[in-house]
């Protein structure tokens, strides 16, 4: 099995390499540059990537979409120290076969490539909390600009604001507004706010 570990924080990847050579299959281990973007570096040999998305060059959910797209067969474990629970599941939601948190054992580590060697899945159990977090699970199918929106409502920012700070008309702000309101189910302007504050607290 051919893996390729993208993580910028040097004792991370050292670490996973340690874990990788320590586990009785054979591995051919590439270790990326992560001072250059990921996709150019995988190629149709690889079969797991090992990947930390936060760093000097973030693997956004869009080029994770595009690593899922174009290496069809690839599976993706994310070890990752991040807790935004919104990022957590946009990446989840694009089908990666594990994610550990970087406070995972090393017992955790190896189960998880067994298993996703195997063809499961497997989250600890951080993850799996995230999962089941059910206001997340509705703000999660928010786009980058409705989160931004959502942020600005909780600061008490008044549409005209934004649109200013966006470089986007008043016009345009209301309608992502509606379709924020929309995509959460709230009934009223009203609800979004109180939602906005508590998710700004």
């Amino acid at each position: 099995m051919k893996v390729a570990i993208y993580d910028s924080q040097f004792l991370s990847s050292v670490g996973i390499e340690t874990v990788l050579k320590n586990i009785s299959a054979p591995y051919s281990i590439d270790i990326l540059n992560t001072e250059r973007q990921l996709i150019p570096q995988l190629n149709s040999e690889h079969d797991l990537l090992i990947l930390e998305y936060v760093g000097e060059y973030v693997v956004s959910a869009d080029i994770l979409k595009e690593v899922k797209r174009k290496f069809s067969n690839l599976k993706v474990l994310i070890i990752s120290e991040d807790d935004d629970t919104i990022e957590i599941k946009r990446r989840i939601a694009l089908g990666v076969e594990g994610f550990l948190t970087k406070k995972c054992s090393l017992q955790e580590i190896q189960l998880t490539i067994d298993t996703i060697t195997k063809g499961g899945r497997f989250y600890c159990r951080k993850i799996i909390d995230v999962m089941a977090d059910h206001d997340t699970a509705m703000t999660v199918d928010l786009s980058e600009r409705e989160l931004q929106i959502v942020q600005m409502i909780g600061k008490g920012i008044p549409s005209s604001e934004m649109a200013d700070k966006l470089n986007l008309s008043i016009h345009t702000i209301n309608s992502h507004r509606k379709n924020i309101l929309k995509k959460l189910r709230f009934k009223s302007p009203a609800e979004l706010i109180a939602y906005a504050v508590k998710k700004m607290g």
